[in-house]
């Protein structure tokens, strides 16, 4: 170390009176330090109070887009995802039926209307009313099997 270095050792009180009375720096180096550190931080204060109402407005817009963002994916990137990976197993599974040049004609369509398909199967799933409790679908229960329950309102 230096002899204009400042040593204040790990920062507690008894290091940093150490470190300043070692130190070969002037008396007029010193007192000005410490007056400017003394002026400047309430400053310093001043700019961590306005950067934290700053964060405080950012932070939800911040997390609203990233939440839009993902509802954008989930709702518009992985269907088309799905489509395209259906596309490609449809042209594979239609070329080994009906050769290269109507599977590629074939693909897109097929793929579709299995994904509509799908969903429309979904939906019809979510709207039954009641189903029974042996095979999903059918209108009854089994007594021994379950519980009995009371019809929804």
């Amino acid at each position: 170390m230096s002899s204009s270095e400042l040593d204040l050792g790990d920062g507690d009180g008894v290091s940093v009176i150490n470190g300043i009375a070692s130190s070969n720096l002037n008396t007029a180096t010193i007192i000005g330090s410490s007056v400017v550190g003394v002026l400047i931080s309430p400053l310093i204060g001043f700019i961590d109070i306005v950067q934290a109402l700053v964060q405080l407005v950012t932070a939800p817009l911040t997390g609203a887009g990233e939440s839009i963002r993902t509802l954008f994916d989930a709702l518009i990137a992985a269907p088309g995802e799905l489509v395209i990976s259906g596309i490609d197993t449809s042209e594979a599974a239609l070329a080994t039926v009906l050769g290269e040049g109507a599977a590629g004609l074939l693909a897109a369509p097929v793929a579709v209307g299995l994904v509509l398909s799908s969903l429309y199967l979904v939906s019809q799933y979510l709207e039954e009313e009641s189903t029974g409790n042996l095979i999903p679908g059918l209108p009854f229960d089994v007594p021994i099997i379950g519980t009995e329950e009371e019809g929804e309102e």
